[in-house]
Protein backbone atom coordinates (compact mmCIF):
# COMPACT_ATOMS: atom_id res chain seq x y z
CA UNK A 1 0.00 0.00 0.00
CA UNK A 2 2.66 2.44 0.96
CA UNK A 3 4.42 1.94 -2.68
CA UNK A 4 1.21 3.92 -3.83
CA UNK A 5 1.75 6.80 -2.21
CA UNK A 6 4.60 8.51 -4.09
CA UNK A 7 3.66 12.43 -2.49
CA UNK A 8 1.89 14.14 -0.17
CA UNK A 9 -1.46 14.26 -2.51
CA UNK A 10 -1.80 10.99 -2.70
CA UNK A 11 -2.52 10.39 1.63
CA UNK A 12 -6.27 12.58 0.76
CA UNK A 13 -4.72 14.85 3.24
CA UNK A 14 -6.81 18.43 4.21
CA UNK A 15 -6.19 21.08 1.61
CA UNK A 16 -4.94 23.74 4.39
CA UNK A 17 -2.40 20.84 5.37
CA UNK A 18 -1.39 20.03 1.79
CA UNK A 19 -1.08 23.85 0.93
CA UNK A 20 1.05 24.06 4.41
CA UNK A 21 3.52 21.29 3.04
CA UNK A 22 3.58 23.01 -0.48
CA UNK A 23 4.73 26.04 1.19
CA UNK A 24 7.47 24.05 3.48
CA UNK A 25 8.65 22.70 0.36
CA UNK A 26 7.43 18.74 1.25
CA UNK A 27 6.34 17.04 -1.90
CA UNK A 28 6.97 13.31 -1.20
CA UNK A 29 6.71 11.86 2.44
CA UNK A 30 9.26 9.90 3.51
CA UNK A 31 9.11 6.27 4.49
CA UNK A 32 8.04 6.85 8.28
CA UNK A 33 5.81 9.09 7.35
CA UNK A 34 3.99 6.93 4.60
CA UNK A 35 3.94 4.12 7.10
CA UNK A 36 2.28 6.10 9.78
CA UNK A 37 0.23 9.21 8.59
CA UNK A 38 -2.48 6.73 8.20
CA UNK A 39 -2.65 4.46 10.92
CA UNK A 40 -2.57 7.97 12.92
CA UNK A 41 -5.31 10.03 11.17
CA UNK A 42 -7.66 6.79 11.77
CA UNK A 43 -7.16 7.23 15.79
CA UNK A 44 -5.11 4.45 16.58
CA UNK A 45 -2.33 4.59 19.55
CA UNK A 46 1.26 4.13 17.53
CA UNK A 47 4.73 3.51 18.30
CA UNK A 48 7.30 4.21 15.52
CA UNK A 49 10.73 3.27 16.12
CA UNK A 50 13.04 5.60 13.85
CA UNK A 51 15.91 7.25 14.09
CA UNK A 52 16.29 11.41 13.68
CA UNK A 53 16.23 12.42 10.95
CA UNK A 54 13.94 9.99 9.09
CA UNK A 55 10.84 12.94 8.96
CA UNK A 56 9.30 11.62 12.13
CA UNK A 57 8.50 14.92 13.28
CA UNK A 58 5.86 15.60 10.42
CA UNK A 59 4.68 11.90 10.71
CA UNK A 60 2.70 13.10 13.82
CA UNK A 61 2.48 16.79 13.15
CA UNK A 62 0.44 15.61 9.81
CA UNK A 63 -2.47 13.89 11.88
CA UNK A 64 -3.16 15.99 14.80
CA UNK A 65 -3.49 19.18 12.19
CA UNK A 66 -5.98 16.95 10.49
CA UNK A 67 -8.16 16.77 12.87
CA UNK A 68 -7.41 19.17 15.89
CA UNK A 69 -10.36 22.27 16.10
CA UNK A 70 -8.52 24.34 17.60
CA UNK A 71 -11.40 26.05 19.43
CA UNK A 72 -11.18 24.25 23.09
CA UNK A 73 -8.41 25.27 24.92
CA UNK A 74 -5.03 22.77 24.14
CA UNK A 75 -5.71 19.82 22.49
CA UNK A 76 -2.05 18.22 21.54
CA UNK A 77 0.77 17.73 23.97
CA UNK A 78 4.48 16.91 22.59
CA UNK A 79 6.64 16.24 24.94
CA UNK A 80 10.17 16.39 24.15
CA UNK A 81 13.92 15.84 26.32
CA UNK A 82 14.90 19.05 25.73
CA UNK A 83 14.15 23.04 24.80
CA UNK A 84 15.48 23.16 21.60
CA UNK A 85 13.58 19.85 20.74
CA UNK A 86 10.66 21.49 22.04
CA UNK A 87 11.34 24.48 20.06
CA UNK A 88 11.54 22.74 16.58
CA UNK A 89 8.70 21.00 16.84
CA UNK A 90 7.21 24.07 17.81
CA UNK A 91 8.55 25.73 14.85
CA UNK A 92 7.42 22.82 12.95
CA UNK A 93 3.87 23.00 14.16
CA UNK A 94 3.44 26.89 13.82
CA UNK A 95 4.31 26.65 9.73
CA UNK A 96 1.47 23.76 9.67
CA UNK A 97 -1.11 25.42 12.63
CA UNK A 98 -1.11 28.75 10.67
CA UNK A 99 -2.96 27.37 7.53
CA UNK A 100 -6.02 26.02 10.06
CA UNK A 101 -6.11 29.04 11.84
CA UNK A 102 -4.16 26.83 14.98
CA UNK A 103 -1.77 28.69 17.75
CA UNK A 104 1.06 26.43 18.74
CA UNK A 105 3.60 27.50 22.01
CA UNK A 106 6.53 25.84 22.97
CA UNK A 107 7.38 25.61 27.05
CA UNK A 108 10.60 25.12 28.46
CA UNK A 109 12.33 25.96 31.37
CA UNK A 110 15.12 29.28 30.71
CA UNK A 111 12.73 31.26 29.06
CA UNK A 112 10.22 33.53 30.72
CA UNK A 113 7.31 31.42 31.86
CA UNK A 114 4.88 34.85 32.37
CA UNK A 115 5.05 34.95 28.55
CA UNK A 116 4.29 31.38 28.38
CA UNK A 117 1.39 31.47 30.70
CA UNK A 118 -0.28 34.70 28.93
CA UNK A 119 -0.24 33.03 25.44
CA UNK A 120 -1.55 29.46 26.81
CA UNK A 121 -5.42 30.61 26.84
CA UNK A 122 -5.31 30.50 23.10
CA UNK A 123 -3.37 27.78 22.34
CA UNK A 124 -4.35 24.55 21.05
CA UNK A 125 -0.81 22.83 20.50
CA UNK A 126 2.20 22.63 22.75
CA UNK A 127 5.28 21.40 22.51
CA UNK A 128 7.28 21.02 25.55
CA UNK A 129 9.89 19.89 28.38
CA UNK A 130 8.33 17.74 31.04
CA UNK A 131 9.81 19.84 34.11
CA UNK A 132 8.18 23.42 32.20
CA UNK A 133 4.89 21.13 31.75
CA UNK A 134 4.67 19.59 35.35
CA UNK A 135 5.27 23.63 36.72
CA UNK A 136 2.37 24.87 35.05
CA UNK A 137 0.13 22.19 35.04
CA UNK A 138 0.62 22.58 39.19
CA UNK A 139 0.26 26.05 38.59
CA UNK A 140 -2.89 25.27 36.92
CA UNK A 141 -1.92 27.23 33.99
CA UNK A 142 -1.81 24.47 31.69
CA UNK A 143 -5.08 21.71 31.75
CA UNK A 144 -4.62 18.77 29.83
CA UNK A 145 -7.61 16.88 31.18
CA UNK A 146 -9.48 17.50 27.52
CA UNK A 147 -6.33 16.49 25.33
CA UNK A 148 -7.12 14.23 22.20
CA UNK A 149 -3.01 14.06 21.04
CA UNK A 150 -0.25 12.84 23.66
CA UNK A 151 3.11 12.71 21.64
CA UNK A 152 6.31 11.19 23.16
CA UNK A 153 9.35 12.14 20.73
CA UNK A 154 12.26 10.74 21.39
CA UNK A 155 11.68 8.62 24.27
CA UNK A 156 14.69 6.66 24.96
CA UNK A 157 16.33 9.50 25.58
CA UNK A 158 13.78 11.11 28.29
CA UNK A 159 14.28 7.97 29.50
CA UNK A 160 18.37 7.91 29.65
CA UNK A 161 17.70 11.71 31.47
CA UNK A 162 15.71 10.46 33.88
CA UNK A 163 12.36 12.24 33.03
CA UNK A 164 10.36 8.55 33.07
CA UNK A 165 8.57 9.52 36.22
CA UNK A 166 7.32 12.92 35.10
CA UNK A 167 6.19 11.53 31.75
CA UNK A 168 3.69 9.08 34.09
CA UNK A 169 2.77 11.89 36.41
CA UNK A 170 2.15 14.24 33.36
CA UNK A 171 0.18 11.25 31.12
CA UNK A 172 -1.88 10.06 34.74
CA UNK A 173 -3.61 13.36 34.60
CA UNK A 174 -4.69 13.95 30.94
CA UNK A 175 -7.93 13.24 29.56
CA UNK A 176 -8.83 8.90 29.31
CA UNK A 177 -9.84 9.26 25.59
CA UNK A 178 -6.68 10.48 23.92
CA UNK A 179 -4.86 9.39 21.34
CA UNK A 180 -1.01 8.66 22.18
CA UNK A 181 1.88 8.21 19.56
CA UNK A 182 5.56 7.40 21.02
CA UNK A 183 8.18 7.82 18.96
CA UNK A 184 11.82 6.41 19.49
CA UNK A 185 15.07 5.79 17.65
CA UNK A 186 14.98 2.15 20.42
CA UNK A 187 13.15 0.65 22.09
CA UNK A 188 14.03 -0.20 26.43
CA UNK A 189 12.28 -2.03 28.20
CA UNK A 190 11.04 0.51 30.71
CA UNK A 191 9.71 2.46 27.41
CA UNK A 192 7.86 -0.94 26.09
CA UNK A 193 6.97 -1.47 29.63
CA UNK A 194 5.01 2.52 29.30
CA UNK A 195 3.75 1.62 26.07
CA UNK A 196 1.78 -1.84 27.70
CA UNK A 197 0.43 0.39 30.90
CA UNK A 198 -0.59 3.50 28.61
CA UNK A 199 -1.84 2.36 25.15
CA UNK A 200 -5.11 0.48 23.82
CA UNK A 201 -3.89 -1.92 20.92
CA UNK A 202 -1.06 0.18 19.22
CA UNK A 203 0.16 -0.15 15.99
CA UNK A 204 3.87 -0.97 16.28
CA UNK A 205 6.00 0.23 13.13
CA UNK A 206 9.72 -0.26 13.12
CA UNK A 207 11.87 0.92 10.51
CA UNK A 208 14.50 -2.17 9.36
CA UNK A 209 17.74 -1.91 11.14
CA UNK A 210 20.14 -0.80 8.69
CA UNK A 211 17.53 2.23 8.85
CA UNK A 212 18.01 2.39 12.80
CA UNK A 213 21.81 2.30 12.30
CA UNK A 214 21.17 5.62 10.00
CA UNK A 215 21.09 4.33 6.03
CA UNK A 216 23.08 6.29 4.37
CA UNK A 217 25.52 7.14 6.77
CA UNK A 218 28.99 5.81 5.98
CA UNK A 219 30.61 5.14 9.34
CA UNK A 220 34.11 5.01 10.41
CA UNK A 221 36.69 4.57 13.02
CA UNK A 222 39.97 5.86 13.75
CA UNK A 223 42.48 4.47 15.75
CA UNK A 224 44.38 7.15 17.62
CA UNK A 225 45.85 8.07 20.56
CA UNK A 226 44.43 10.93 23.33
CA UNK A 227 47.68 13.21 22.23
CA UNK A 228 46.93 13.20 18.45
CA UNK A 229 42.88 13.52 18.75
CA UNK A 230 42.81 17.47 17.59
CA UNK A 231 44.91 16.68 14.83
CA UNK A 232 43.28 13.54 13.21
CA UNK A 233 40.17 16.34 13.45
CA UNK A 234 41.89 18.88 12.13
CA UNK A 235 43.05 16.33 8.95
CA UNK A 236 39.21 15.38 8.43
CA UNK A 237 37.92 19.45 8.64
CA UNK A 238 41.11 20.42 6.01
CA UNK A 239 40.71 17.66 3.85
CA UNK A 240 36.87 16.82 3.66
CA UNK A 241 35.43 20.29 4.04
CA UNK A 242 31.71 20.37 4.89
CA UNK A 243 29.69 21.13 7.79
CA UNK A 244 30.50 19.13 11.26
CA UNK A 245 29.25 18.33 14.24
CA UNK A 246 31.09 16.87 16.52
CA UNK A 247 30.46 15.35 19.89
CA UNK A 248 32.29 15.59 23.31
CA UNK A 249 30.92 13.18 25.85
CA UNK A 250 31.66 16.71 29.15
CA UNK A 251 30.28 19.89 28.26
CA UNK A 252 32.97 21.27 29.91
CA UNK A 253 35.63 20.10 26.93
CA UNK A 254 33.00 20.98 24.47
CA UNK A 255 34.31 24.12 25.42
CA UNK A 256 38.07 23.23 25.62
CA UNK A 257 37.79 21.64 22.44
CA UNK A 258 36.15 24.30 20.19
CA UNK A 259 38.13 27.07 21.85
CA UNK A 260 41.34 25.19 20.70
CA UNK A 261 39.64 24.49 17.02
CA UNK A 262 39.21 28.25 17.32
CA UNK A 263 42.37 29.24 17.77
CA UNK A 264 44.04 27.53 14.60
CA UNK A 265 42.11 29.28 12.33
CA UNK A 266 38.71 26.93 12.28
CA UNK A 267 35.10 28.74 12.77
CA UNK A 268 33.85 26.65 16.21
CA UNK A 269 30.93 26.89 18.71
CA UNK A 270 30.25 24.89 21.34
CA UNK A 271 27.05 24.01 22.44
CA UNK A 272 26.04 23.01 26.03
CA UNK A 273 23.70 22.90 28.83
CA UNK A 274 25.62 25.36 30.54
CA UNK A 275 24.95 28.20 28.13
CA UNK A 276 21.96 30.38 28.07
CA UNK A 277 18.52 29.73 26.12
CA UNK A 278 19.79 32.88 23.97
CA UNK A 279 23.04 32.00 23.37
CA UNK A 280 22.43 28.40 22.78
CA UNK A 281 19.61 29.94 19.84
CA UNK A 282 22.62 32.53 18.66
CA UNK A 283 24.69 29.60 18.13
CA UNK A 284 22.43 27.40 16.72
CA UNK A 285 21.65 30.25 13.73
CA UNK A 286 25.05 31.07 13.25
CA UNK A 287 25.41 26.87 12.57
CA UNK A 288 22.06 26.81 10.02
CA UNK A 289 23.21 30.04 8.20
CA UNK A 290 26.75 29.11 7.65
CA UNK A 291 28.51 31.88 9.40
CA UNK A 292 30.12 28.84 11.99
CA UNK A 293 30.48 25.09 10.16
CA UNK A 294 31.87 23.74 13.30
CA UNK A 295 29.40 22.53 16.59
CA UNK A 296 30.95 21.32 19.31
CA UNK A 297 28.00 19.62 21.24
CA UNK A 298 27.24 17.22 23.90
CA UNK A 299 24.51 14.31 23.60
CA UNK A 300 21.83 16.26 25.50
CA UNK A 301 22.27 20.17 24.10
CA UNK A 302 22.18 18.26 20.22
CA UNK A 303 19.09 16.80 20.86
CA UNK A 304 17.03 20.11 18.94
CA UNK A 305 19.60 20.20 16.37
CA UNK A 306 17.71 20.28 13.07
CA UNK A 307 20.09 21.28 10.08
CA UNK A 308 19.43 18.85 7.10
CA UNK A 309 23.09 19.81 5.27
CA UNK A 310 25.24 18.17 8.54
CA UNK A 311 27.79 16.07 6.12
CA UNK A 312 29.65 15.00 8.98
CA UNK A 313 29.06 13.63 12.56
CA UNK A 314 32.76 13.41 14.44
CA UNK A 315 32.70 11.20 18.02
CA UNK A 316 35.51 13.02 19.24
CA UNK A 317 34.75 11.11 22.53
CA UNK A 318 33.52 7.71 21.88
CA UNK A 319 29.98 7.28 22.99
CA UNK A 320 29.94 5.07 26.15
CA UNK A 321 26.32 3.98 25.27
CA UNK A 322 25.12 2.32 21.78
CA UNK A 323 22.16 3.90 21.65
CA UNK A 324 23.56 7.09 21.83
CA UNK A 325 25.96 6.44 18.90
CA UNK A 326 22.42 5.77 16.86
CA UNK A 327 21.33 9.22 17.92
CA UNK A 328 24.18 11.14 17.27
CA UNK A 329 25.09 9.42 13.58
CA UNK A 330 21.66 10.29 12.89
CA UNK A 331 22.27 13.88 12.45
CA UNK A 332 23.98 13.43 9.13
CA UNK A 333 22.80 11.72 6.23
CA UNK A 334 19.20 12.85 6.75
CA UNK A 335 16.03 12.31 4.91
CA UNK A 336 18.31 10.50 1.88
CA UNK A 337 21.12 12.72 1.88
CA UNK A 338 24.47 11.00 2.52
CA UNK A 339 26.78 11.86 5.41
CA UNK A 340 29.66 10.45 7.02
CA UNK A 341 30.35 9.28 10.53
CA UNK A 342 33.86 8.81 12.16
CA UNK A 343 34.27 8.06 15.36
CA UNK A 344 38.00 8.56 17.21
CA UNK A 345 39.04 5.69 19.26
CA UNK A 346 41.59 4.81 21.71
CA UNK A 347 43.12 1.74 22.40
CA UNK A 348 41.38 1.75 26.19
CA UNK A 349 38.06 2.50 24.17
CA UNK A 350 38.09 -0.38 22.02
CA UNK A 351 35.40 -2.25 24.19
CA UNK A 352 32.81 0.70 23.20
CA UNK A 353 33.79 0.15 19.66
CA UNK A 354 33.20 -3.71 20.28
CA UNK A 355 29.53 -2.89 21.62
CA UNK A 356 28.73 -0.27 19.22
CA UNK A 357 29.29 -3.04 16.16
CA UNK A 358 27.08 -5.65 18.40
CA UNK A 359 24.11 -3.05 19.13
CA UNK A 360 24.03 -1.92 15.26
CA UNK A 361 25.01 -5.52 13.67
CA UNK A 362 27.35 -4.06 11.28
CA UNK A 363 31.33 -3.11 11.25
CA UNK A 364 33.07 0.23 11.31
CA UNK A 365 35.77 0.52 8.54
CA UNK A 366 39.04 1.58 9.58
CA UNK A 367 39.77 5.19 8.34
CA UNK A 368 43.70 5.78 7.61
CA UNK A 369 44.28 9.38 7.19
CA UNK A 370 46.97 9.88 4.88
CA UNK A 371 47.88 13.81 5.54
CA UNK A 372 47.93 15.92 8.04
CA UNK A 373 45.92 19.48 8.78
CA UNK A 374 46.62 22.61 10.54
CA UNK A 375 47.62 20.07 13.84
CA UNK A 376 50.79 18.84 13.62
CA UNK A 377 50.66 15.23 14.34
CA UNK A 378 52.73 13.94 17.46
CA UNK A 379 54.51 10.63 18.41
CA UNK A 380 52.12 8.85 21.21
CA UNK A 381 53.82 6.47 22.74
CA UNK A 382 50.78 5.53 25.11
CA UNK A 383 48.78 4.93 21.84
CA UNK A 384 51.25 2.58 20.52
CA UNK A 385 52.50 0.57 23.66
CA UNK A 386 51.30 -2.96 24.84
CA UNK A 387 48.89 -3.70 27.56
CA UNK A 388 52.15 -4.28 29.42
CA UNK A 389 53.25 -1.12 28.69
CA UNK A 390 55.59 -1.86 25.85
CA UNK A 391 57.04 -0.24 22.91
CA UNK A 392 58.05 -2.05 19.87
CA UNK A 393 60.78 -0.60 17.61
CA UNK A 394 62.58 -2.62 14.92
CA UNK A 395 66.19 -1.52 14.43
CA UNK A 396 69.11 -2.04 11.67
CA UNK A 397 72.70 -1.97 12.20
CA UNK A 398 75.72 -1.91 10.32
CA UNK A 399 77.49 -4.46 12.23
CA UNK A 400 77.29 -8.26 13.52
CA UNK A 401 75.18 -7.57 16.98
CA UNK A 402 74.23 -9.35 19.93
CA UNK A 403 71.94 -8.66 22.43
CA UNK A 404 74.48 -7.49 25.02
CA UNK A 405 75.69 -5.46 22.73
CA UNK A 406 72.56 -3.68 21.88
CA UNK A 407 71.54 -3.43 25.41
CA UNK A 408 74.90 -1.90 26.49
CA UNK A 409 74.35 0.80 23.99
CA UNK A 410 71.03 1.40 24.85
CA UNK A 411 72.03 1.42 28.72
CA UNK A 412 73.99 4.29 28.12
CA UNK A 413 70.74 6.65 27.57
CA UNK A 414 69.67 6.03 30.79
CA UNK A 415 67.30 2.86 30.13
CA UNK A 416 67.83 0.03 32.43
CA UNK A 417 68.60 -3.69 31.56
CA UNK A 418 65.17 -4.42 33.03
CA UNK A 419 63.09 -1.51 30.91
CA UNK A 420 63.94 -3.75 27.60
CA UNK A 421 63.98 -6.92 25.51
CA UNK A 422 65.70 -7.40 22.67
CA UNK A 423 63.49 -9.72 20.14
CA UNK A 424 63.72 -11.28 16.70
CA UNK A 425 67.44 -10.61 16.41
CA UNK A 426 69.37 -11.33 13.06
CA UNK A 427 73.06 -10.80 12.40
CA UNK A 428 72.07 -7.13 11.73
CA UNK A 429 68.66 -6.39 12.52
CA UNK A 430 65.87 -7.19 15.47
CA UNK A 431 63.36 -5.78 17.72
CA UNK A 432 63.32 -4.16 20.66
CA UNK A 433 60.91 -3.76 23.03
CA UNK A 434 61.07 -0.80 25.80
CA UNK A 435 58.61 0.41 28.84
CA UNK A 436 56.66 3.34 27.04
CA UNK A 437 58.43 5.92 29.71
CA UNK A 438 61.87 5.58 28.15
CA UNK A 439 60.09 5.12 24.84
CA UNK A 440 61.04 8.55 23.16
CA UNK A 441 64.75 8.15 23.69
CA UNK A 442 65.20 5.02 21.58
CA UNK A 443 65.02 6.72 17.74
CA UNK A 444 67.98 9.39 19.30
CA UNK A 445 70.00 6.36 19.83
CA UNK A 446 72.78 6.78 16.89
CA UNK A 447 74.09 2.86 17.22
CA UNK A 448 70.56 2.34 15.34
CA UNK A 449 71.54 2.92 11.56
CA UNK A 450 67.35 2.73 10.88
CA UNK A 451 64.95 2.80 13.69
CA UNK A 452 61.29 2.11 12.58
CA UNK A 453 58.21 2.38 15.58
CA UNK A 454 55.99 -0.46 14.97
CA UNK A 455 52.38 0.07 14.31
CA UNK A 456 50.06 -2.11 16.59
CA UNK A 457 46.74 -4.02 15.04
CA UNK A 458 44.23 -1.00 17.29
CA UNK A 459 41.29 -4.21 17.93
CA UNK A 460 43.82 -6.21 19.40
CA UNK A 461 44.34 -5.00 23.17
Amino acid sequence: MNNDIQKFDDMSLNEKTLSALKEIGFESPTEVQKSSIKPAIEGNDIIVQARTGSGKTHSFLIPIFEKIKGDRGVEAIILTPTRELAQQVEREASKIGKHHGVDTLAIYGGASIKYQIDHLPKTSLVAGTPGRVMDLMRRGELKLDNIDFFVLDEADRMLDMGFLEDIEWIISRTSQEKQIMLYSATMPDEIVRLANEYMEDPTELKLSEDEISAKGVAQYYVSVGRKNKLSVLSSLLDNEPGKYLIFCNTRKYTQILSDRLNRHGYKSHPMHGDMSQSARTNTMNKFKSGKIDILVSTDVASRGIDVENITHVVNYDIPKYEKDYVHRIGRTGRLGKEGKAVTLVTRDEMEFLDRIEEFIEDELEHLELDSEGKVDHKIDYDHHSDVYGMVTFKFKVDEKTSRWKVGKKVQKHGIRHDEIEVKNLEEKSGEIEVVRSKAEKIPKIDYFDEIELVERDPRKR
